[in-house]
């Protein structure tokens, strides 16, 4: 990264300034967004440059921070953040984050987000650095999905699926988490099973996992893979810029059962789906436009960003309320799940 003059006011035409705070995180993490950042800052871009320094920047992006349902009071998230200079915005990626910050979010749900204060984005994390873009013709499966039962919806759907008249043209395993994994770059078996999972099928299935909304890395992954994800999520936010109708299919969870009947009537166009999805990953999402991405996403931001509007602050908090709201019972539903699997075990 390069120095720049001192940091002032930037116009839609001018390339934005920007430092990103990660150094908060313990090691391994920070090595991974060292990474992403060196890899960044070697794509092109005509929105954005990086620079050493806060100083010399016209905004901070500061990856992961936000308050979370589960971790963090609602009094604390409701505390919204006062404006700083230069202004700082997040690059959340967690499962179930408030929203309470104003920046780029991987899985805030659609009932939480804020066009002036928020946008979806793809988490800056590289999850499984053995995904690459795959044949057509190596996908002889219809559907797949390769993950954990880590939500209520994915439990519903595997033994629907299972139970399907067409489940021989599904690829379905189920496996432990990896995502503790993740910085193991040796060539992880799970890892290679995982892309196998790709390889091998054309829709790839992306239920929203241990989170309120989204798909996670999944979702991108599929993409870089040139395979269609199907969405599975009800409250998903996705980035704006893409054609999503044209790259991807999207699910109802109440329609769990009906997925060969659903994805049919796109099994034809399957291969042009899948390469809009794979030119849609390279142009928004890969490492050499990323930058560009942000930093016009950011551009958006920053306009909004000084505005201390009374109906915009009241509006954020109501969101906050309102995922704190939707999430209480579900926590308490879980751990009611959990407490009947104790008991049945001391039986």
């Amino acid at each position: 990264m390069g120095s720049s003059p001192e940091a002032g006011p930037v116009g839609n035409s001018a390339p934005l300034r920007i430092w990103f705070d990660y150094k908060h995180f313990e090691y391994w993490h920070r090595l991974e967004f060292e990474r992403l950042v060196t890899a960044m800052s070697a794509g092109r871009s005509s929105e954005a440059v990086l620079v050493d320094d806060r100083g010399q920047a016209d905004c901070v992006v500061r990856i992961g921070g936000c308050p979370s349902l589960g971790q963090d009071s609602l009094f604390k998230s409701l505390h919204l953040n006062k404006a700083k200079s230069p202004p700082e915005f997040v690059w959340d990626y967690s499962d179930l984050p408030t929203g309470a910050l104003p920046g780029f979010y991987a899985s805030l749900p659609s009932y939480m987000y804020d066009q002036k204060r928020h946008r979806a984005f793809s988490i800056p994390l590289v999850c499984n650095e053995l995904v690459r873009p795959y044949d057509p013709n190596e996908a002889t499966f219809f559907y797949g999905f390769f993950g954990a039962i880590s939500s209520g919806v994915r439990a519903r759907m595997v033994p629907l699926l299972n139970a399907h008249p067409r489940r021989a043209e599904g690829l379905i395993e189920v496996r432990d988490s990896i995502w503790n994994q993740m910085f193991d770059r040796s060539g992880l078996q799970p890892k290679l099973d995982y892309t196998e999972n790709l390889r091998r099928s054309r829709f790839i299935l992306c239920p929203r996992g241990s989170v309120l909304a989204g798909a996670g890395s999944r979702l991108y992954e599929t993409m870089q893979a040139a395979r269609v994800p199907v969405l599975i999520s009800d409250w998903i936010t996705l980035p704006e810029g893409v054609d999503w109708e044209a790259c991807s299919v999207r699910i109802k969870e109440r329609d769990l059962g009906r997925i060969p009947e659903i994805l049919e009537p796109y099994s034809g166009r399957w291969e042009q789906m899948a390469a809009n999805a794979r030119r849609s990953w390279e142009h928004h999402f890969s490492n050499e436009a990323l930058l560009d991405e942000l930093g016009r996403q950011l551009k958006g931001l920053l306009s909004s960003y000084a505005e201390d509007d009374a109906l915009v602050r009241l509006s954020s908090r109501c969101r906050i309320a309102l995922g704190y709201a939707a999430y209480s019972p579900r926590l308490g539903y879980r751990r009611l799940q959990d407490l009947r699997a104790r008991a049945r075990k001391r039986q």
